[in-house]
């Protein structure tokens, strides 16, 4: 699939552009401390920036800069860096460039540049494997800036901007559909909403220049007969071309994650003809990804279509090899990191079932 809340999504080879992000990030609850950090190379890993933060305590976070690494726009500090508290907070990705963030362990506060996460991160601690020392050394000018809020060591009128736009971006923070969350590995992002739609309950995706994907865990048996059935609404489609390549593999889909490592997405392509189904071009998700074509071009946009596939049937012949046993999760997918344009799908009235078995994904209670 993807790779990048951000280059989450990008090949590790594309990266080969000089970084210039800087940092301010202040504690909302009170003592001074200012400190700042050169991260020169992208094998720095893990920069601790000396603010230490109690867990619970709010921080604001301001990312300025951007990384041009050949796409049709920048990358923005949003896509590319992570934060860590201690060494036993679970790392997590920032969703906006000014973002009131809160402490989810006791510890200094960690920042690092991961690209593309899903490939480099070994854990949720933020264990760096062995695939991080082998892409490519970028050099880096990347400044951390940290600071607690305290009376004139800071710019106020800078400092209230930044806090403004992280307030307002914490309105327009979107509510997930019950029991899903974004996966850890890739971030987060503010791309999927709850939504009662026409069809019942299910989620909205809206793209424009991020990716994500969100998943609801499942423990269910696959068995020949097990099916999911999902009804969709595409209103316009990511992909500016066929998306079987790196620069064109924007698209938004449903997806099923077996006890493997494997998952299958299926979903409206821009030009791809139906039951096309090819391995992501994606660094790390080529080893695990299958894409499976459901529908293709503009006819029926803007309409509900309903679809039943049989997922040990798609498995086995899209994916082939010794099959899964469990489906342990249901996702949604969208991006348009490559191509940056703008699209928006529903999802409904979605089930996974077999002869003795039926799942219903969506709760009674969305939005």
């Amino acid at each position: 699939m993807f790779s990048s809340k951000t280059s989450r999504l990008i090949k590790s080879s594309l990266i080969n552009s000089s970084l210039a992000i800087t940092l301010f990030i202040f504690s909302l609850s009170g003592a001074a401390a200012n400190i700042s950090v050169q991260l020169k190379s992208s094998h720095e890993g893990w920069i601790n920036t000396g603010l230490e933060a109690a867990k619970g305590d709010k921080i604001l976070v301001s990312a300025e800069g951007s990384l041009d690494i050949g796409l049709k726009a920048p990358m923005e500090g949003r896509h590319l860096l992570w934060v860590r508290f201690g060494d036993n907070g679970e790392v997590f990705q920032l969703t906006f460039n000014d973002e009131i963030i809160i402490a989810n362990d006791d510890g200094l506060l960690h920042v690092a540049f991961l690209n593309p996460p899903n490939v480099v991160l070994g854990n949720r601690k933020g264990e760096l494997n062995s695939s991080y020392e082998m892409i490519p050394e970028t050099d880096l000018d990347f400044k951390i800036s940290a600071s607690k809020l305290s009376g004139g060591q800071l710019n106020q009128t800078a400092f209230a901007q930044r806090l403004a736009k992280a307030e307002r971006n914490a309105e327009l923070l979107k509510s997930l559909p019950a029991g899903f969350d974004h996966l850890w590995y890739l971030g987060a992002s503010n791309i999927f909403a709850s939504k009662q739609t026409s069809r019942g309950p299910g989620v909205f995706i809206k793209t424009n220049d991020d990716g994500g994907i969100i998943k609801k865990e499942l423990d269910i048996p696959l068995t020949k007969t097990t099916e999911i059935d999902f009804s969709w609404l595409y209103r316009k489609l990511p992909a500016i071309a066929p998306e079987t390549t790196l620069p064109t593999h924007d698209y938004m889909s449903i997806a099923i994650e077996f006890d493997n490592g494997q998952d299958i997405t299926w979903y409206w392509s821009h030009s791809l003809a139906p039951e096309t189904f090819y391995r992501c071009p994606l660094a790390g998700w080529d080893k695990v990804e299958t894409h499976i074509v459901v529908q293709s071009g503009q006819d029926g946009l803007g309409e509900w279509h309903q679809h039943k596939r049989n997922i040990y049937t798609d498995y086995s012949t899209s994916v082939g090899g010794e099959m899964p046993k469990k489906i342990v999760g249901v996702w949604f997918i969208g991006n348009s990191i490559f191509g940056r344009r703008g699209a928006d799908a529903e999802f409904a009235n979605i089930s996974v079932q077999d002869e003795n078995t039926q799942i219903n994904i969506f709760e009674r209670d969305a939005n």
